[in-house]
């Protein structure tokens, strides 16, 4: 959502001005969601007629008693300030998540680059083309820094602080859709937001004093910098100052690292499990300078990210995606991975970003970062021009030390280190860019959603890989009520699973599949309506859950019989209601994005799983995928996941020209 002109301002509504007309996100009846549940089991079950009959007879007894659940719900949502489900979905979707966040729960946004930088960095050995790494890339450390990178970092710097402003004086857009206004909270969420690790389950920080806060964080080689980006008096400091203070840094650092004076390296204790985290946090919270450190970098409104490593070759976006992924070099260093919003900055000026996924949606930031690097790509860096100075100003280094740091901790952050390496050596990820076509020809030949046209691309190609359907998470937002944030669309239905075998049988014609085609987009068409509108199945079902096992029976409720705790936890515990919801294709779209040139985020299932999101621009796609190397997945295969989309794509392509008698090649329609 881009903010306004000034010629603008004036008609526009603040940006927040609609929320308390915001509908509630509802409770579905209870006879729907089970009854959408059935449905949407039967393409998992497959030819599993005995379990499918199995889960039939355990729903149809749920159904009897659950009403009782229901009801204990719908007196908790009256209790609650925005949402039946808000504090519920903190807490079990992310802050008592206790595996790392490093891939596991942060996503990753490579930028375009800039056509224009300067004083580049070139690997000793170039990777040339010929060379079966070419495609995959892959990263050198320089062990310096650049003028132009620290000149791009100030303008992302400027341009984020921009976009800030225009946040807090309320002059972004209301998001609008036929149904009416969106709930915009979530742009509240981005800045000064910090997530703190605790025992069992984590809490978010986000106050008057972090959002009043006249600094952000620069963070290089694991040592952390404080930069006052506002002055004294609230004015913004020009760039030229900006860039003192990141040149200062760069060279402090580089100083230290010579005379051997680095500190620990306790951003890598924020990249891997958080109980380990939160027990190295409480021993270096009790130390009064380490204490002072964290509460500096919470109180901080973004973090920056200043890597000595760099690209080769240097527009390979499979290698940039790895440095903004964990790093590449130094898997889960130089990041604080608790921040919701970290910019980073390669020696060559790359650029990317890495979001902390609890406190909003990767939707609203990546909104945000389409304008900030748009607004940066105009303002031009000339190596012959100095930037804008206050006079006689003097960079004083602001670092953020983390003394005394004990044996238990250094031994914490060696496991942690261990770990992330794991994860970061098991994960494999690819930026898939489809050229052919995009959602002009979609809608213009295939007639049907471009979503749903990539959602069944996705299911086929993962159907064509491994002979089985895949258990599919999309993501629909719920953001026309009040603090909505996501609801899961079950995209495999029974209309999906008959276009794959219509797909793959020889016999079926042209007219077979595309017909299959228009029915598996129309079915899935209205799945993503549903859940949009709160009509979904899974966080439903996830509410009863917590009626069940947290909510106190109502004054005149019957209580609840041995018997009929047997019959819910049957249900709750069905193994097709768990296979259904182990999300094999976990996948999200964005909005068409020209400076997003790769936007990850980890799968699911780490067994033959993969996480996709895309872009749909008018004359291309854009996957970003990720899932786990074949030794670790278990047979999941990035690689062949990339060559079958692509076939699958131009494959449906003749399919929809063939039954639409478009002439192969003809660009009238695109």
């Amino acid at each position: 959502m881009m903010p306004t002109t000034p010629q603008q301002q004036v008609q526009q509504p603040h940006t927040m001005s609609q929320q308390s007309k915001l509908p509630r996100l509802p409770i579905p009846p209870l006879k729907q969601t089970i009854s959408k549940y059935l449905e949407s089991i039967v393409p998992v079950a497959d030819s599993d007629l005995a379990a499918l009959a199995e889960t039939n007879k355990r729903a149809a007894s749920f159904a009897k008693v659950a009403d009782r659940l229901q009801q204990r719900l719908i007196s908790y949502e009256k209790t609650q300030t925005n949402s039946w489900l808000e504090k519920w979905w903190f807490e079990l979707a992310y802050l008592s998540w206790r595996e790392g966040l490093c891939i596991n729960s942060n996503y990753w946004i490579s930028f375009a680059s800039d056509p224009n930088a300067y004083g580049l960095a070139l690997a000793p050995e170039s990777l040339l083309p010929q060379n079966p790494n070419y495609t995959k890339g892959r990263i050198w450390d320089s062990g310096t820094y650049s003028e132009f990178q620290l000149r791009r970092a100030v303008k992302y710097i400027q341009k984020t602080l921009d976009y800030k402003e225009q946040v807090f004086e309320g002059r972004i857009p209301i998001g609008m859709t036929k149904a009416g206004p969106l709930c915009m909270h979530q742009y509240s969420c981005i800045f000064g937001m910090t997530r703190i690790p605790r025992p069992g389950c984590d809490e978010l920080r986000q106050d008057s004093k972090t959002l009043e806060s006249r600094t952000v964080i620069v963070i290089a080689e694991d040592q952390i910098y404080s930069v006052e980006v506002y002055d004294s008096a609230g004015h913004r400091k020009p760039d030229g100052d900006l860039e003192d203070e990141l040149r200062a840094i760069t060279a402090d650092v580089a100083e230290r690292r010579r005379i051997g004076e680095l500190d620990p390296a306790i951003t890598v204790l924020t990249a891997g499990h958080r109980d380990r985290w939160a027990t190295a946090y409480e021993r270096l919270e009790k130390q009064p300078a380490n204490h002072a450190t964290l509460v500096a970098i919470q109180e901080s409104l973004f973090a920056v990210s200043l890597d000595t490593t760099y690209s080769d070759p240097l527009d390979s976006i499979n290698a940039h995606q790895q440095s903004m992924k964990c790093h590449g070099t130094r898997p889960g260093h130089n990041r604080w991975y608790d921040k919701c919003a970290t910019f980073i900055f390669d020696r060559n000026g790359v650029s990317g970003y890495l979001g902390e996924h609890s406190p909003c949606d990767a939707l609203i930031p990546a909104y945000m970062i389409e304008h900030v690097s748009e607004a940066a790509a105009q303002d031009h860096i000339d190596p012959q021009t100095v930037s804008a100075h206050t006079r006689n100003y003097y960079a004083r280094v602001q670092r953020l030390r983390f003394v005394d740091v004990d044996s238990t901790v250094r031994g914490l952050i060696k496991e942690a280190e261990k770990e992330v390496e794991q994860a970061a050596h098991d994960s494999a990820s690819r930026q898939i860019r489809f050229e052919n076509y995009g959602s002009n020809w979609i809608k213009r030949v295939a007639k049907v959603s471009p979503d749903a046209y990539a959602q069944l691309a996705l299911q086929l190609t993962y159907y064509r890989i491994h002979g089985t359907f895949a258990s599919v998470y999309e993501t629909a937002s719920t953001r026309q009520f009040l603090h909505g944030r996501t609801e899961t669309v079950r995209s495999l239905s029974s209309e999906s699973a008959d276009f794959m075998r219509i797909m793959c049988d020889r016999a079926s014609s042209s007219i077979d599949k595309y017909e299959a085609l228009v029915r598996a987009s129309k079915k899935h068409q209205m799945l993503l309506r549903d859940a949009s509108m709160g009509n979904g199945i899974d966080r439903h079902i996830l509410g009863l859950r917590m009626a069940y096992h947290r909510l106190e029976p109502l004054p005149a409720e019957q209580p609840i019989s041995e018997q009929e705790k047997e019959v819910i936890e049957n249900f709750f515990n069905d193994p097709i209601l768990a296979k259904s919801t182990n999300f094999q294709l976990s996948t999200s779209g964005l909005f068409p994005a020209y400076y997003l040139t790769h936007t990850g985020f980890g799968c699911v299932a780490a067994e033959r799983g993969y996480g996709v999101n895309y872009i749909i621009e008018p004359k291309r796609i854009k996957f970003g995928t990720e899932g786990k190397t074949m030794q670790a997945g278990n047979g999941t295969d990035v690689e062949q996941f990339e060559a079958t989309l692509r076939q699958t794509l131009l494959e449906l392509k003749l399919i929809c020209e063939q039954s639409n008698q478009i002439p192969a090649g003809d660009l009238s329609r695109l």
